[in-house]
């Protein structure tokens, strides 16, 4: 049977055979060609600038937490991240849960993102490594199940899981998640610029806002030159790339990136002083506390109310 690369009747002879080639012709000689590692890193390198315009999409809704202040937001959204951590209780830790999946809902987030990046990753592996230390080697108490009979081994009480270990293990897989997905929201409901505003408002110190926002601004642009850097890589490479010239390579574009972003910040931070920089956040739009925010505000204060004297019922 004729590869696909088989040159038709019709076909001029003096067109190169690449130009014949599938797709699948081409994924086949870049996996052999040793550049699948610079498709992969220029994949990843795009997925930053994907989740930008992904957070930017949800905070331009006109949903619940998207209309709220952004002070509002941090502050309430900080307490229950900041109540969670301290909370030991399985029974408060769901309903901490299900009230961030709410305020999801109500924003108009994608519930399967939602679940996908928060909840599908992290707090299962927490609960995997937890699970040792769940079994009678290390935590003592009445037996879940068995996993080793008694006299197994020449172990006088067997290997088992107590309910007590259980429930350590599902209370650390629980803190992680919480957190996420409060912080979650927090960032995908408001523009980066509003949150640092909101700091400023909050009389955090302007050295961190100011840190802060140059910070995440200056993540593009390194990641904007990296990823110039393996796009010209990719195109100049001819035949074979070994495992070693590709280790050259990563080492050799790391320490270009450094000396590279060293000379870049002083000409921002120059470029920024010429423009008027004076350290200060400065926001086009002007925010004051409306009815819906202090609505908002009493309601979460409730429900933290009721969560503490949950803390202590169960």
């Amino acid at each position: 049977m004729p590869n696909s690369t088989t040159r038709h009747p019709e076909i001029p002879p003096d067109i190169p055979a690449w130009l014949l080639e599938t797709s699948r012709d081409e994924k086949a000689r870049v996996a052999s060609s040793g550049t699948n590692f610079l498709i992969k890193t220029l994949h990843h390198f795009s997925e930053v600038f994907e989740n930008e315009f992904y957070c930017e999409r949800y905070a331009s809704k006109t949903m619940l937490l998207q209309c709220l202040d952004p002070r509002v937001k941090v502050i309430v959204l900080l307490a229950f991240m900041v109540f969670s951590s301290f909370s030991s209780s399985i029974v408060i830790l769901l309903a901490l849960a299900v009230i961030a999946f709410a305020y999801a809902k109500l924003s108009g987030l994608n519930m399967t993102d939602y679940f996908r990046r928060v909840w599908a990753y992290l707090p299962p592996a927490v609960f995997v490594c937890s699970i040792p230390g769940a079994s009678s080697l290390f935590t003592k108490g009445a037996p879940l199940f068995y996993v080793l009979p008694p006299g197994t081994f020449g172990m006088q009480n067997g290997l088992y899981f107590t309910s007590s270990g259980i429930a350590m293990a599902f209370r650390l897989a629980l803190h992680p998640g919480i957190s996420l997905s409060f912080a979650f929201l927090l960032l995908l409901t408001t523009r980066w610029s509003q949150i640092t505003h909101a700091l400023a408002g909050m009389h955090v110190p302007l050295v961190v806002v100011s840190v802060l926002n140059m910070a995440y601004r200056y993540l593009f642009v390194t990641v904007e030159m990296a990823k110039n850097m393996m796009e010209a890589r990719f195109l100049r490479t001819v035949g074979k790339l070994e495992t070693a010239d590709n280790r050259r390579f990563m080492s050799h574009s790391v320490a270009y990136l450094f000396i590279k972003s060293q000379g870049l910040s002083e000409e921002i931070y120059d470029a920024m002083v010429c423009r008027g920089f004076s350290g200060k956040p400065v926001s086009i739009r002007s925010y004051k506390i409306s009815a819906a925010d202090v609505l908002f505000l009493i309601n979460s204060v409730v429900i933290l109310m009721l969560l503490i004297v949950g803390e202590h019922l169960f």
